[in-house]
């Protein structure tokens, strides 16, 4: 018979001294509330003859062993006993993330920000007895965050719902470095940054700063929406003073991001200087500069060298400065499959810029990922539930150097948890996690004995959403997302269209089983997270609805472009309509789900594409 501990509703905490971290002070306010959420009341002790190791240490043995030699980076060390629990790590930082892993051990679900957001078990559960280390897949784990002031929860409840993931690394604009450092949480700050650099209102006086383009003999004209002329002297000087005065204002950040307007369409420059160099040798220029006025200023923050649209693939001329570090942001690829998935060319591209990347940062370590599991505005404002694609390209991305694994988080959950984000935290330190494992869990903690029809409602938003964030059949040369959907002539598109309706169908059906699943005598929060999911996945079939229309009317379109078949476009122009139609149900089902006029996907999303629609129409119409 397996042996447990349990722990008593009044025990000790011992702890080393606490004045040296903030960090650490932290890890053991958070025990203490976390115990006293499940009815514990604690004492606590500093450890008997002082301990030189990170720990925290429940039960009256006051005697500790040493921890694991294996610490690296923020691991920790849980040991339960008959006596009590032990907890070591050789960071402040592992401790506190220990300390959410013993919550999770107990029953705590951290499912939305905000100490409401935690699920706490009703009592104190038996732990087994033994031995667990746990040492993270990557040293660094986050966030590339834009609340986009939604408002949702407070910048503060983000951060410790961050920590309480176990994250440690964040990139944002400049935040309270204080509070980062309690949560143990590395900072970096910025984004698109080089424009701002170079004042754009210098263009009157001084074009030649700004980039050209096209080359002198297609007229050689200068423009100053994005981006320098980055071979110029005085252009160079001016990034570099400009740069100085922002380095002062970063104190305290590990990184700085101030990357190059990398656009879809171009923006880069071609005068007679700067066009023997391709896009990503430009923006190395860029960020080699400002790693050049980094190490003048003797400042220890790293520049971030973002390999994104123009720049996916490396350039030949331009090396890293040893402080940058490489960003990679796949932002195009297609989500319906893994990086690595043999049978989706898409990826393959991608995953091959990857490798071509990893070589040219081969001696410069803290590979970044750029990843975009948690982007409304890539995934048109609905949260597509990815967990294999995630999980496997986990895999691949620890195969191929990465030592910071992030993701761009736009907005917020708003009223939902967002799964992706909680599988993606999860798997950073379980290896061997599965869909079903992931699934299961949640479930268990959503009630004693697990709610089986959340279970089997997540693994099926799981199914519904990887087949329909396929995007492997379009031509990678042409800018898309899951917005824009391109105007095609393929098989694939047209197979597209009714998967997307499918997929409604699907979706809202698993919606109505989750509803019917969940008897009326269920705990109310749990009536209540049911009926908000409920209504997202009912908003989210009636957005895949619009996509059918969308995606059908556009192959429409590319049909009568290379025919010139009039009926044609007008079947394409009739299509288009009922996909404006179909955004006022989607939008009426958002409202209902509890958003607002101002949130991301009715102020952005369903706006910009409304209108972009009622312009194709406009456009065909008129089409002789």
């Amino acid at each position: 018979m397996t042996q447990t501990y349990k722990i008593p509703l009044k025990t000790i905490v011992f702890h080393r001294r606490t004045a040296d971290s903030k960090c650490y002070q932290y890890a053991l306010q958070e025990l203490q509330r976390l115990l006293g959420r499940v009815g514990v009341l604690t004492e606590t002790r500093e450890c008997p003859g002082g301990c030189a190791a990170f720990f925290l240490a429940i039960g009256n043995n006051s005697e500790f062993e040493a921890g694991s030699a294996d610490l690296i980076h923020d691991s920790f060390q849980l040991t339960v006993s008959v006596k009590g629990i032990e907890l070591f790590a050789n960071s402040a930082k592992g401790v506190l993330n220990g300390v959410y892993y013993l919550a999770e051990q107990l029953g705590f679900l951290f499912l939305l920000p905000g100490e409401a957001g935690e699920w706490a078990p009703a009592q104190v559960v038996d732990l087994p007895v033994g031995q667990t280390l746990m040492r993270p897949r990557f040293p660094y784990r986050g966030v590339f965050w834009n609340p986009l002031d939604t408002h949702d929860y407070t910048d503060e409840e983000w951060l410790r719902f961050y920590a309480k993931l176990k994250f440690n690394a964040l990139s944002d604009r400049m935040v309270d470095v204080q509070l980062v450092e309690e949560l143990g949480i590395r900072l970096e700050v910025g984004d698109h940054g080089l424009s701002h650099l170079l004042p754009r209102d210098m263009f009157k006086e001084k074009p030649e700063l700004f980039r050209m383009f096209q080359p002198e003999d297609f007229n050689g004209k200068r423009l100053n929406d994005s981006n320098v002329c980055i071979t110029n002297p005085d252009a160079r000087k001016i990034i570099k003073e400009n740069f100085k005065t922002l380095l002062q204002s970063v104190s305290g950040a590990y990184g700085v991001h101030a990357w190059a307007d990398d656009l879809p369409a171009g923006g880069w420059c071609l005068c007679p200087s700067c066009r023997s160099f391709s896009p990503a040798d430009q923006s190395m220029l860029a960020m080699n500069l400002l790693a050049e006025t980094a190490r003048e200023c003797q400042s220890a923050v790293r520049v971030a060298n973002i390999a994104y649209h123009d720049t996916l693939y490396p350039g030949v001329n331009i090396s890293p400065a040893p402080e940058c570090f490489l960003v990679f942001a796949p932002r195009e690829r297609c989500y319906g499959h893994a990086l690595d998935d043999p049978k989706c060319a898409r990826n393959r591209y991608y995953l091959d810029a990857l490798k071509a990347w990893r070589e040219k940062f081969n001696a410069i370590f803290d590979n970044h990922t750029f990843e975009y599991y948690f982007d409304q505005i890539l995934f048109r404002g609905i949260y597509p539930f990815l967990p294999q694609v995630i999980l496997d390209d986990m895999t691949v991305y620890q195969g191929n150097d990465i030592e910071s694994h992030m993701s761009l988080q736009i907005a917020g959950p708003e009223l939902a948890p967002e799964f992706n984000m909680l599988l993606f935290a999860e798997a950073h330190w379980n290896e061997k996690l599965t869909v079903t494992q992931f699934c299961q869990t949640i479930s268990s903690k959503f009630a004693v004995g697990g709610v089986p029809a959340w279970e089997d409602y997540l693994l099926a938003r799981g199914e519904i959403f990887t087949r329909t964030m396929q995007t492997c059949g379009h031509d990678v040369g042409v800018y898309l997302d899951y917005r824009w959907l391109p105007e095609s002539t393929s098989a694939f598109a047209r197979d597209m269209v009714e998967i997307y309706a499918d997929s409604s169908r699907k979706l809202a059906a698993a919606a109505e089983r989750l509803a019917a699943g969940i008897s009326s005598d269920a705990p109310e929060r749990l009536l209540h997270l049911t009926r908000v999911e409920v209504q997202r996945a009912k908003f989210e079939a009636a957005e895949l609805r619009v996509m059918h229309y969308q995606q059908d009317a556009v192959i429409h379109f590319a049909d009568y472009l290379n025919t010139g078949n009039r009926e044609i476009a007008d079947q394409g122009c009739a299509l288009m309509r009922a996909a404006i139609e179909a955004f006022q149900v989607a939008k009426s089902k958002a409202l209902e789900f509890g958003l607002t006029e101002k949130s991301w996907y009715i102020a952005l999303i369903n706006q910009w594409l409304t209108g972009e629609f009622e312009r194709k129409i406009n456009n065909y119409k008129r089409a002789e």
